[in-house]
């Protein structure tokens, strides 16, 4: 029926050996879980052009040209981009089409050595 026989030798390693399983499939099941919970959309590209601002400060243009009334101003740092990648020049100078409420067409202009694409 029962084993009379016990030891405590053995049985006792197997045990430690149990709890050391245990903590290491708890621990990696968090961390698992923890990874799983990032946003998929932070890996996957986003559509469009997104640029970072290199100058300490950066006119947003109402149309591409030197001449146009500046509608916004953005600061080094700031992250500016549109879900088109256009360009456009004037003379000598270049721009990059950037999203803004300030337009009236929603469409603002920088000047491309301002930016630098992200």
């Amino acid at each position: 029926m029962y084993s009379t026989r016990t030891n405590s030798f053995e049985g006792q390693p197997m045990m430690r050996m149990r709890r050391f399983a245990t903590a290491v499939l708890v621990t990696a099941f968090g961390f698992g879980g923890s990874l799983a919970g990032t946003p998929i959309a932070a890996a996957s590209p986003q559509a469009g052009c997104q640029y970072k601002v290199v100058w300490p400060t950066a006119g947003v243009y109402e149309n591409p040209n030197p001449n146009s009334a500046v509608v916004k101003t953005k600061y080094a740092g700031d992250i500016v981009g549109a879900a088109t990648c256009e360009g456009a020049s004037y003379n000598e100078y270049g721009y990059v089409l950037v999203a803004t409420d300030a337009a009236a067409d929603g469409r603002g202009w920088m000047r491309e050595g301002a930016v630098v694409a992200l």
